[in-house]
């Protein structure tokens, strides 16, 4: 166990009301959301700790690709209906991860902007926003989720395959970026009656 979840761990054995296990503390995939020391939230596109995520996540896949094949999403498209964003936050309240659901059909959606600062990777932080994404994608009443990312980010692509999403052809902007690789998970078992 690293080291900060085990003082974690530890307070929260002393004291069970810093971390409480209810409904609140549940994202919408019954998952614990802040039992950890990050907490995976709701965010607000506008919020300017979504704006340094997304800053820092353009800086880094710009060393790894040219202009071309970097594909944002502008904030308030992320606000619409059928969307949301997701931010994971430390105890101080410093965001430090994010994922975001866009709308591409009544149907199908797609994940973007999945990041996770460096000095917090290695602590699933991508897996508990990708499971609470496909959560919330299943209450939408989304069929699928289809994503994109780059063929240097080894990581990216094992996360998603673990999480059974397979390979396609690419789509829409991405269809002639030599770089890009896509990718769809069928979620009509995960969806709500």
């Amino acid at each position: 166990m690293a080291p900060g979840r085990a003082v974690a761990a530890r307070r929260h054995r002393e004291d069970p009301q810093a971390h409480p296990a209810g409904p609140d503390a549940q994202g919408i995939s019954g998952i614990s959301v802040s039992a950890d020391i990050i907490r995976i939230e709701p965010g607000d596109p506008g919020d300017p700790a979504f704006a340094r995520l997304h800053e820092a996540l353009d800086r880094e896949l710009g060393e790894l690709y040219p202009a071309d094949s970097i594909y944002s999403v502008e904030p308030d498209k992320l606000d619409a209906p059928g969307c949301c964003l997701l931010l994971g936050r430390t105890a101080g309240g410093e965001a430090v991860a994010c994922g975001a659901l866009r709308r591409l059909s009544a149907e199908q959606a797609e994940i973007k902007r999945m990041y996770v600062v460096p000095e917090y990777r290695g602590q699933s932080l991508g897996r508990r926003i990708l499971e609470e994404l496909e959560a919330r994608a299943a209450a939408f009443g989304y069929r699928s989720l289809r994503l994109e990312t780059g063929e240097r980010q080894p990581a990216a692509i094992g996360l998603y395959r673990s999480f059974g999403y397979v390979q396609i052809p690419c789509y829409n902007e991405y269809a002639y970026d030599p770089h890009s690789l896509c990718f769809e998970k069928k979620l009509e078992a995960q969806r709500k009656s």
